[in-house]
Order: structure tokens, then C-alpha cells, then sequence
């Protein structure tokens, strides 16, 4: 069971890791109300279940509350690779000192979860491992069973070249996204991009999460009560 962005963003930020203030709209009127709460420029975000929404027009800047609502109006009209959006996000344009990826996948040859750590966000994972290996950071953990233990996450994160305060400072991110995975029976939980503020802040900027789709009935809290997912949602 797929995730859309803005649910994504709930279950990261009750997994206590910090997120940006943002808004979850499926009017273009909230839209501007969103931008006008939040203040300054704002970015407009589709929320589909699907990718490519930069490249199709589902994402715009805004520099202010009206042009916001202008700019929601057209994205919720607008069909990408099939989908029609469930609403938009605002979400405030933060000031960025780096961009990192933080990632956790069922390891299916392994046969346990794997912590993925990258300087290097804001673009495809695969892509950076593939182009970058040595900006890829990796750790298993040995179960779901268990907690997972910060000192992996830090190897994790410290394979990757962070070090210092950033490397610090990232780890109870990586740390929570894991225990995130276990107790939400997930089969990937990702933020990209995890980004580093100008304050030396860590904030989740994007999220994706899936779930074992078998695990529904034992997540009817989170989905119906934190997600408040209609039980007739058809991704059920």
C-alpha cells in the first residue's frame, strides 16, 4: 500500500522526526490560506501516487498567498500519468545548506531490513549508487524483531563521508525512520530529501512510504485514526 506525500509526512513526523510546516489542501482557496499561515515563498505540490510530477507541471513556486491559489487551481485539474490528484501541498521553500537521502528497504536476498544513508539527496537513489557508490552509506539490521540500535544507523550514516556535528545530528534521524519501518510494517520508508537548514537543523523536506499490504488490519489505528483513510479508499 502506497502512501501519498502528505500522509507520508504524518506518519514521519509522529515518528518523532521533524518535518516543515506545511498544508494539505484540496481547495484552491485552502491552498492560499496554507501560504498565508505559513509565510514567504511557498512550493505547490501534487499529491498523486505516482512519479514524474516536477517534469509534468505538479509542482510550481509560488511567491505569494495568491499567486499559490492560482497555481493550486491548475494542478488540481491536471492529470499526471493517469492520476488525477487527492489534493496539494503547500509547503514552505526552506532555506537549504545540503540536501541528504535516508531510506529504509526490505532487503529481500538478505532477508532483513537495510538502512540507506546518502550526502547526496534530492535525486533517485538507484541513480547516486549507481554514479556515486562511495556517497552511499549501508547497514543492515539484523530483525524486525528488535530495536534497531543508533550505533548502526551511525555507520551507516558515517559510510557515507558525514561526520562531526551532521553526523550527530543525523543519526536519530535514520535511527527513527528504522524503528518507523518496524513498527509500521513497512516496506519502504524514505525521505528525500532529508534536508540540512542554514540553522544546522534536520527537517524531512519529502517522504514515500509502502506498506505490507497484509499488515492493514493490525494498522487500522495509523491508517483510520492518524490518517484518517476512509475504509473505502480504494488502495484498500
Amino acid at each position: 500500500m502506497r502512501f501519498f506525500e502528505y500522509e507520508s509526512r504524518r506518519i514521519v513526523e509522529r515518528a518523532g522526526i521533524s518535518v516543515t510546516e506545511y498544508g494539505f489542501c484540496t481547495t484552491p482557496e485552502q491552498a492560499r490560506e496554507a501560504a498565508e499561515r505559513i509565510g514567504g515563498l511557498v512550493v505547490i505540490k501534487s499529491q498523486v501516487l505516482t512519479g514524474g510530477r516536477m517534469k509534468a507541471g505538479g509542482v510550481k513556486f509560488a511567491d505569494s498567498p495568491e499567486e499559490a491559489e492560482s497555481h493550486a487551481a491548475d494542478i488540481l485539474e491536471l492529470e499526471i500519468n493517469g492520476h488525477r490528484p487527492r489534493g496539494v501541498l503547500v509547503d514552505p521553500r526552506a532555506e537549504i545548506a545540503q540536501e541528504y537521502y535516508a531510506g529504509v528497504v526490505w532487503d529481500g536476498a538478505a532477508k532483513c531490513p537495510l538502512m540507506l544513508f546518502s550526502d547526496m539527496g534530492g535525486i533517485d537513489i538507484e541513480e547516486v549508487a549507481a554514479e556515486h557508490p562511495d556517497h552511499v552509506g549501508r547497514g543492515h539490521l539484523v530483525s524486525r524483531l528488535i530495536d534497531p540500535p543508533d550505533f548502526r544507523a551511525k555507520e551507516g550514516i558515517a559510510a557515507a563521508g558525514v561526520s562531526g556535528r551532521e553526523l550527530m545530528r543525523a543519526t536519530p534521524v535514520l535511527s527513527r525512520l528504522a524503528r518507523l519501518f518496524r513498527d509500521c510494517d513497512m516496506t519502504l520508508a524514505e525521505i528525500n530529501p532529508l534536508a540540512r537548514l542554514a540553522d544546522g537543523s534536520f527537517v524531512a523536506l519529502d517522504a514515500h512510504m509502502e506498506m505490507e499490504d497484509e499488515a492493514k488490519p493490525r494498522q487500522r489505528e495509523l491508517l483510520e485514526k492518524v490518517l484518517e483513510i476512509d475504509p473505502g479508499d480504494t488502495r484498500l
